[in-house]
């Protein structure tokens, strides 16, 4: 099989699958295809090593404020996220009835990071 890029020989972590070792991690068409030690180096595109980093899947944040600008604790998303690890992160009400299209088109519709966004109820 050909993958587009493997790295080698980090230390992944992944408690759904209770692992936690040195390993290589096959990326083919932006899906993990393959997490086992010793995947040949020439099957591989482009090949990382990943010796004395943690390879693990992306962290869920389940309270962030990313309407930057526009909220007092406001951040921005993908540098406050994605930069840490963060793939996916629910804002907790930084935007409501008001505000909610500016923050879709603005935050949701730009952002890297796979944003979920819980509403303000007041106006």
């Amino acid at each position: 099989m050909a993958y587009d890029l493997l790295l080698k020989n980090g230390t992944v972590i992944d408690p759904s699958q209770a692992v936690h070792d040195v390993r290589d991690v096959a990326i083919a068409d932006g899906k993990i295809a393959a997490v086992e030690a010793g995947i040949d180096e020439g099957a591989a595109r482009e090949v990382v090593d990943a010796a004395g980093l943690i390879v693990m899947p992306g962290l869920v944040d389940l309270h962030v404020h990313v309407f930057w600008g526009a909220s007092h604790y406001g951040i921005d998303p993908d540098y406050g996220n994605v930069a840490k690890g963060v793939t996916t992160a629910l804002d907790a009400g930084s935007s409501g009835a008001r505000t909610f299209l500016a923050f879709r088109r603005y935050v949701l519709e730009r952002a890297e990071t796979r944003l979920y966004a819980l509403l303000n109820i007041s106006a």
